[in-house]
């Protein structure tokens, strides 16, 4: 099925930037014009590419790519997987796996799980369907980049709180901390640093991850990376 959205119409492209949270420019796409992309567009070559991207109020908005960054949510993603993998609660996504919050608006968290008492039909992740989910994770996951602003990411728990999403977790590599929001509200933040545990509250009963594990060094002490050239002989 198709997901048509009415099209917004912006008057400026200030209008554009503050519905976006002041992104870098370079983040939004073109095409189709903003206002008028709906979920599908995110997964279309023709606009998008090799790109991975968001939809926010109709307008198609490049996510941030970085290696340390989808290092730290990949770890994330290991740690949720061997959990829900023991006790089957419900399935993880990554990066690439979008949900639908409205006409004009999908999100691509960098973690994701989905209870699997949360939705109707468990085929809707187990069988190919649409590109993106209708149904709104319970838990979210998002790896803070140096392009994401304040502003964007408060926009994003906003939509998140909407949704009813349960559990937000903004992980932050460079205070190597993280913010839990309950219910995705931003009045009920807790900051855990690396002395700090997670918990997966109600969501996931029972699992816990001590925060100093996401950024902990684990590269052989000394290496540094590759073998020395060799020395060319000499005569």
């Amino acid at each position: 099925m198709l997901a048509v959205a009415a099209e917004t119409r912006y008057r400026s492209y200030a209008e554009i930037l503050a519905r976006v949270g002041n992104v870098p420019a370079e983040r939004i796409l073109p095409y189709p014009p903003p206002g008028s992309a709906t979920p599908d567009d995110a997964f279309d070559p023709k606009f998008v590419g090799g790109r991975a991207a968001e939809v926010v109020g109709g307008i198609l908005v490049e996510k941030t790519v970085g290696v340390y960054d989808e290092y730290i949510a990949t770890r994330i993603l290991g740690f949720l997987q061997a959990f829900m993998d023991e006790h089957n609660l419900g399935a993880v996504t990554g990066s690439q796996g979008g949900y639908w919050f409205a006409s004009d608006t999908m999100r691509m968290p960098d973690a994701s799980v989905v209870l699997w008492d949360s939705l109707d039909d468990p085929d809707e992740i187990e069988e190919r369907g649409e590109a993106f989910l209708r149904t709104p994770p319970d838990l979210v996951v998002e790896v803070l980049s140096p392009s994401n602003t304040t502003r964007e990411m408060a926009i994003k728990l906003d939509e998140y709180a909407k949704a009813a999403v349960q559990l937000v977790w903004y992980v932050d590599p460079d205070r190597k901390e993280v913010d839990v929001y309950a219910k995705a509200r931003a009045k009920a933040k807790t900051t855990l640093g690396v002395a700090d545990t997670l918990d997966g509250g109600a969501v996931l009963p029972g699992f816990t991850l001590p925060v100093a594990k996401l950024f902990e060094k684990r590269a052989p002490a000394g290496r540094k990376g590759g073998k020395s050239p060799k020395k060319p002989k000499k005569g």
